[in-house]
């Protein structure tokens, strides 16, 4: 007998039956590593995907707070609020954006490159960019959206220091003339005019705008102080959803 070939087959004669033991085709079962392979997961309850009254939210299926509101109430509460172009305006209004406000100015003839003292509008509006809201690029902050009363009052300043050349500018500006005739804002008494108004708010002037506007004026110290401050007016209620 050939006691060396027969002690060298034993381990492959070994290894043959270990693995048609454990396996129907023979092939080692694979080794589970702990590090490697986490265990399984358990199924999520069921209650995670369903409703319950423990975790869902009742909506009200109407506008009071007793879930229901009367149409006479609905129609009463819109009435005291006025027109829906007026509701919107409230309810909706966002800030200018510091660029629209120099197209703004620039469009009705403002320098915006003009320096002096007191600062011109062009200056108040290099050097209020901070209470305006402008975004601040280097530390990652957009501009903000929302009217602060600092920012309100700064755009007030901004429109009183250019109300000057606006009221200058404004009769020899092709979108304020109808036939090749300007439209000036006052007249030689220092009342207001429908058409310069209108241009100036861009929609049309109502009565009340002139009644306003003119009253700023001659109530005064000067002309000059009231006209400044009845364009800052109009021009900031135009552009502040008043």
């Amino acid at each position: 007998m050939n006691y060396k070939r027969l002690f060298l087959s034993l381990p492959l004669a070994f290894l043959s039956l270990s693995c048609g033991l454990d396996t129907p085709d023979g092939l080692l079962p694979p080794v589970e590593d702990p590090k490697t392979d986490p265990p399984p997961e358990e199924p999520p309850p069921p209650d995670d995907y369903t409703g319950s009254e423990d975790n869902t939210f009742d909506h009200m299926s109407g506008l009071g707070e007793d879930g229901n509101k009367d149409p006479l109430e609905v129609l009463a509460q819109r009435q005291d609020e006025g027109p829906p172009e007026i509701r919107t305006r409230l309810h909706s209004c966002q800030k200018i954006p510091v660029a629209t406000l120099r197209n703004i100015l620039e469009n009705f003839g403002v320098n915006l490159s003009a320096t002096g003292d007191p600062p011109t509008a062009g200056q108040l509006l290099n050097d209020g960019t901070g209470p305006l809201g402008a975004a601040v690029y280097d530390a990652r902050v957009g501009e903000t959206t929302v009217w602060t009363s600092s920012g309100a009052a700064k755009q007030f300043d901004i429109f009183v220091q250019a109300a000057p050349e606006i009221i200058a500018a404004l009769p020899s500006m092709a979108q304020c003339q109808e036939s090749g005739v300007g439209a000036p804002i006052f007249d030689e008494n220092g009342w207001c005019l429908e058409a310069g108004v209108t241009c100036l708010l861009g929609k049309p002037a109502t009565q009340q705008h002139l009644a306003i506007c003119t009253d700023l004026v001659i109530n005064a110290s000067t002309p000059e102080k009231g006209q400044a401050i009845a364009i800052a007016t109009l021009l900031s209620a135009a552009h502040s959803c008043e």
